[in-house]
């Protein structure tokens, strides 16, 4: 039996340390900044009231999946050691049903700890391949963990994916 990565939740749970869903006028502190996506729209803040930016396209959907882009923001009741929790989001997204990895990587984004993954896996019935960025922002005395996610039918990877990593790495965090 191999044994499964921690995941955010699991380390975060462990150290007694919440992570609390934040608007995204208060991300304005620490300068996130959202990409647009041409021909995607915005979901209502209603429909995921957890996330910071939610956006869809419906005109992209194949097997009944809508490709959607997500900007997670969540502050963090305590510090933690960034490079240890960030590892973590590996073990989020290799723990999802029949994960096959593509990619992943360590390195910075707009200059703080991060680290991507790219891969396949299966959900509700459907194939799905997502690209995911965990970045986590150091802002005064507050740190704010940014989760970045791009979720497409697998038949559009070849297609979308291109768009999935303009997306994610578009991201910008921080005041220049």
């Amino acid at each position: 039996m191999t044994a499964r990565e921690p995941s955010i939740e699991t380390y975060l749970q462990q150290r007694g340390v919440e992570l609390v869903p934040v608007h995204r006028s208060e991300c304005g502190r620490f300068g996130l900044e959202v990409p647009a996506l041409p021909r995607w729209g915005v979901v209502p803040e209603h429909l995921f009231p957890h996330a910071t930016a939610a956006l869809c396209s419906p005109e992209d959907a194949a097997e009944g999946f809508v490709p959607n882009a997500m900007v997670l923001v969540g502050k963090l009741t305590r510090a933690v050691d960034p490079h240890v929790l960030l590892d973590c989001g590996f073990g989020d997204s290799r723990a999802l049903p029949g994960w096959v990895e593509a990619s992943h990587d360590r390195s910075p984004h707009c200059g703080l700890p991060s680290v991507s993954i790219s891969g396949r896996y299966e959900w509700d019935g459907h194939v799905l391949f997502a690209r995911t960025r965990y970045t986590l922002v150091h802002h005064i005395v507050d740190q704010y963990l940014v989760q970045t996610t791009v979720t497409v039918a697998d038949s559009l990877r070849d297609r979308m994916s291109g768009l999935a990593d303009e997306f994610v790495d578009g991201v910008r965090i921080g005041r220049e």
